[in-house]
Order: C-alpha cells, then structure tokens, then sequence
C-alpha cells in the first residue's frame, strides 16, 4: 500500500531532528511530486485537450474541491484572469465551505454532499462543461457527489488523486492519480500530495491558455498590464524584444491602446506587413 495516510516509517522521529535536516528530508521528498506528475503526464495533457476543446465549444472548466485541494484549485482559477484574460466563463471553482473556507478551515464541509450538487446548479453547470475533482485521498463525499451529479448530467469528468482506485474512479472519464506516498506527517496531504495537484493544474491551465491564443510564443500576450508599473514594464520588455522595438516605441504603441498587449502585437504585425 502506498496512501496518503500512512505513517511514514522515514520520519517517526523528525521531531528530534534540527532544522536543516526536516527542510533536507521534506525537499528531497518532494522529488516524489514531481515523478508521480511525469507518470501521469499522458493522461494529463489529454484532460487539458478535451478541456480545450470544450472551452472553445461554450463550455467550462470547473474545478470542484475541499480543503487543501479546494484552495490550490481557487489559486489556480483566479490567477487565470489576470494573466490570461480567461475569466470565470472559461474556469471557475467550487470549494466545499464556500468562499469562507479560503480563508480558514471548514473541515466538516467536506462530507456535504447535497451542497455539492447545491453549488453546481449555482452556477448553472451544463453538459458542455467539464468537471474536474480534486481530492488527495480520492475519497471526499463532496468531490464524489459532484462528480457523480455531473457525469448524469452528461458532463466529462475527472479526477485528480494521490491514491490508486479510490471512489473518485468509478465517476472520472479520466483519472489523474498521482502516488506520492506517505507524508512527512502522516496524512498532511498539503506538503507533497498537493505540490503533486498544483503541478497538475499548472500543466493543464498553461496549456490551455497556449492553444487559446492568449500568449505569443512563449509571451503573456493577454495579461491585464494597466494595473500596475511591474506589469507595465513587462509589457514594454515583451514588445520590445519581440518585435526588436526601441523602448520609447513600444511604450508609444501600448500606450495607443490602454496597455493592451494583444492589440498592440496586432498593430505592429499590420505596420509590418506595409
């Protein structure tokens, strides 16, 4: 057996060690993150394929969690906006708990299974929606009913877990297990089971923005940029050495369009062309 909630036999007496070997042991286990993420990376490119796919046919991309794997999902959705102009109609979340449960822990939510179908009718799930579960045991009531609501409903489902054949299975179109084994503390699935998941979701929400169009090359093209002088900056850096543009141009084309990048690639593309 390899869960989550096994005692790690490495670690029973961590509490004597001092402070450079707990962060030596807790770095070097953390190379089991990023393994189990390259295990799975065929499944998970497809699940960012499909999810593609549905986003460009009118559909979302819903992450649904609890605790640790609720917040990591938020993270992953909000900072979507701002760095690639995709905004809710394109990924949203759903934490057991609801918004309060970001801020602090709501550990009973998680086995309220009515208020994950609550939540995504809040929200107006459709069939042309996919809905990703997140859940480190592969167990969560919450996440099994949403999952299970969603693929009567019609949905493609899937599962992101850090155990083998769990419950959350049996309701994935596909399933994304990631093994890390157990934790430096027994079940603190936020350590390494949960840099597994955000690795997870970086993959798949990069790629996506990718074949969206909303970089250029290897560029964040449709970042919100007026918001502040680091961003404005970064902005003046892309065209610039994109383009080949002296600053005081770049600075003059962005300025044109409010800091819009994606509109000031287009404006310098059709200077080009002339």
């Amino acid at each position: 057996m390899n869960d989550t909630e096994d005692i790690n036999l490495n670690t029973v007496d961590i509490d004597t060690w001092d402070f450079q070997r707990i962060a030596e042991f807790i770095h070097l286990s953390d190379i089991s993150a990023y393994e189990a993420v390259g295990r799975q990376i065929e499944n998970i490119s497809r699940l960012a394929e499909v999810s593609c796919n549905a986003i460009r046919n009118g559909g979302r991309v819903i992450y649904i969690g609890a605790g640790t794997s609720g917040r990591i999902a938020a993270q992953d959705v909000v900072e979507l906006k701002p760095t690639y102009n995709l905004g809710r109609e394109s990924f949203d979340y759903i934490i057991a708990g609801g918004e309060r449960a970001l801020a602090e822990s709501v550990e009973n939510s998680e086995d309220d299974q009515d208020a994950a179908v609550k939540d995504l009718k809040s929200i107006n799930i459709n069939k042309n929606d996919v809905v990703i579960g997140i859940s480190a045991s592969g167990t969560t009531p919450f996440v099994i009913s949403a999952l299970k609501f969603s693929m009567n409903l019609g949905c493609l489902t899937a599962g992101i877990t850090c155990n083998e054949n769990r419950e959350i299975k049996k309701f994935s179109n596909i399933c994304i297990e990631l093994i890390t084994g157990a934790e430096v503390i027994q079940g603190s699935t936020r350590m390494k089971a949960g840099t597994a998941q955000k690795m997870a979701l970086n993959i798949i929400s990069t790629s996506i923005a990718v074949k969206l169009g909303r970089t250029y090359k290897n560029t964040m093209s449709s970042m919100e940029s007026w918001y502040n002088q680091k961003l404005r900056s970064r902005a003046v850096n892309i065209l610039m050495h994109q383009f080949n543009l002296k600053h005081d141009d770049a600075v003059n084309i962005l300025e044109r369009t409010d800091y819009d990048i994606s509109r000031s690639i287009d404006i310098i593309r059709s200077m080009n062309k002339k």
